[in-house]
């Protein structure tokens, strides 16, 4: 049994690790769906994907940043293209870079390459880089796609920080050149982003969760706004915390940006204090212990059992619409059987007083309908990748 579980698990992941398309073709270098594997690196908490661009056989290894402005990597080392150009400063694509970003911005003489601003939004470090374009190519041995793709070349420094052999960074957000916007403008559809993250086997796919996942899945999602406040960035409102159902003495609503490149949710001190003493209160089932870093609170139990320790819910649009963390996306497993909460004191004067990190997204269908400026969440297992419509492998 365990054998042919396994055997199922390598096949399904074998299928994702090359990038499908199901639907009809719609032009000439690009179908409807992409999907693009995504795998946990364990010791920085950060998500990363792959890509093929340009004739080079080697791929691009990506840290996944969910809102990032734009796909960048180091160009100057491990991936050479004999296809990739340089992006002048006076053509539509520059323009582009700098349209609702205030992430990228351009400088100097407009007939020369354009130049722009880069984050690595891991560490918050920033770096002049040059906007290019090569093709991307994606699907299976039978059935192959491509499409011209702009991205930054940035200096081999800005990668401090990113996971053990990343070349760069995918962004998924929500400027002109995120790789989501860039994919739907060559399809002319609605720009959509399904995003599931697991330790060994997530996904992303710039199309529907239903085209992902399946019907069933696509109608088990509950809906809430997108904050059209925030900038690039996915981030939503909340209206309250609660920890064990009891509501906290803390004004909302709160925005809660969405974050692939933080490990744990971060929240602001002054609203952390507040619930950091509503936890340990509630965490009537264990003792708290000296906190290991990053983490402010930890227990232990003498109980042979397994602790249930107190779940954390946020309400949404209202009181009736909330996400549930708890479980795995709540504790950390420590060394000498102590246990930390997943949730940290981000510290203040942050533009969102809460960002949910990696941790509390994992396990979750995240889907990103842009068009009508909502956000789709529900929580599967990673036996959900076997609902993966035929027509879609």
């Amino acid at each position: 049994m365990a054998s042919s579980s396994l055997n199922l698990f390598v096949f399904v992941f074998s299928l994702l690790s090359s990038l499908f398309i199901s639907k009809s073709q719609i032009s000439d270098s690009l179908n409807g769906v992409v999907f693009f594997p995504v795998f946990k690196d364990l010791p920085t908490g950060q998500y990363v994907a792959q890509i093929r661009l340009g004739d080079s056989s080697e791929p691009v290894k990506l840290v996944v940043d969910l809102g990032g402005p734009l796909l960048w990597f180091d160009c100057s080392t491990g991936h050479v293209s004999s296809s990739r150009s340089l992006i002048s400063g006076s053509s539509s694509g520059c323009l582009k870079a700098k349209v609702g970003n205030d992430r990228v911005s351009s400088r100097g003489d407009q007939n020369a390459d354009c130049d722009l601003l880069v984050r690595n939004g891991a560490v918050g470090i920033t770096a002049r880089g040059e906007l290019a374009r090569d093709v991307l190519s994606f699907g299976s041995v039978s059935s192959q796609g491509t499409v011209d793709l702009l991205f930054a070349c940035a200096p081999p420094w800005l990668l401090q920080g990113l996971a053990s052999g990343a070349q760069g960074v995918m962004g998924l957000g929500r400027a002109q050149i995120s790789l989501p916007s860039q994919l739907a403008a060559e399809t002319n559809e609605r720009r959509r982003l399904t995003v599931y993250l697991s330790p060994t086997n997530g996904v992303v796919s710039t199309t529907s969760v239903e085209e992902v996942f399946g019907v069933a899945a696509s109608r088990s999602l509950v809906y809430t706004p997108l904050s059209t406040g925030s900038s690039g960035n996915y981030a939503i409102n909340v209206k309250s915390i609660r920890v064990n159902g009891k509501k906290l003495s803390v004004d909302g609503p709160l925005a809660a940006e969405l974050s692939t490149v933080v490990p744990y949710t971060m929240i602001d001190s002054s609203i952390y204090a507040v619930f950091a003493e509503a936890y340990t209160k509630a965490a009537t089932n264990a003792t708290s212990v000296a906190p290991v870093a990053p983490f402010g609170l930890c227990f232990t139990s003498t109980s042979s059992s397994e602790v249930e320790f107190p779940a954390v819910d946020l309400a949404l649009q209202s009181e009736m619409v909330r996400w549930r963390i708890q479980g795995k996306n709540l504790m950390v497993d420590v060394d000498g059987g102590v246990r930390c909460l997943g949730i940290v004191d981000g510290g203040s004067s942050r533009v969102s007083p809460i960002i949910m990190g990696g941790l509390q997204l994992e396990g979750f269908v995240l889907d990103f309908d842009l068009g009508n400026s909502m956000m789709g969440f529900g929580q599967r297992t990673s036996s959900d990748l076997e609902s993966l419509q035929p027509e879609a492998l």
